[in-house]
């Protein structure tokens, strides 16, 4: 059964869903060199490895805005989750990157947001599927988990991965994409 999509489009930070999903849609078809802006944020528990990523990725060319936390001091991820997934939402970057200890918590609280598709990854398998058949928009990493080499190839990876747009997949995300309408809009689906 598919659900059926809210006739009004549900805004989101003063945007459309429906029209940033076609931007984003479009934007996700190309490769990796489409990619030029990304926004970055970590808890204190990715601290030093976001610092790493953000030097990589400004070496590559790519824009980076780090959108925190600035030090090691402990802190709460929940807020650093909430800006970089809003700056995605918005449109204010393509791609985002979400580093905690683990990459749950923060992943939990990125996919809070409409239009977000936050995918913890821990190898280039998970990094690749969740570009080509999820359109993830926002990357997570287990801090604690990952090597920085290991880290890279899977943010190299996952940048360089194009959605497999149209068939099953973009129904599939289309879907998801409904449902967060449908439940702003605190319809029940059909």
């Amino acid at each position: 059964m598919t659900p059926k999509r809210p006739r009004s489009a549900v805004r989101l930070f003063g945007k459309s869903l429906r029209s940033q999903r076609s931007k984003n849609r479009s934007k996700a078809q190309g490769s990796s060199s489409t990619v030029k802006r990304v926004a970055i944020g970590s808890d204190h528990g990715g601290f030093q490895l976001k610092a790493r990523l953000i030097a990589w990725l400004q070496a590559k060319g790519l824009v980076i805005a780090d959108l925190g936390t600035h030090d090691p001091k402990p802190c709460d991820y929940p807020l650093i989750g909430y800006k970089v997934a809003g700056a995605i939402a918005q449109g204010s970057f393509e791609r985002g990157i979400l580093l905690c200890k683990s990459g749950v918590g923060i992943a939990i609280v990125a996919n809070k947001l409409p239009g977000i598709r936050a995918a913890v990854c821990n190898d280039l398998y998970d990094a690749e599927r969740s570009r080509t058949h999820n359109d993830a928009n926002i990357l997570v990493l287990g801090a604690e988990k990952l090597s920085e080499s290991q880290a890279r190839r899977i943010v190299e990876t996952w940048l360089n991965a194009a959605f497999e747009s149209g068939g099953r997949h973009q129904r599939r995300v289309d879907q998801i994409a409904a449902i967060e309408e449908a439940i702003l809009k605190r319809k029940t689906l059909s």
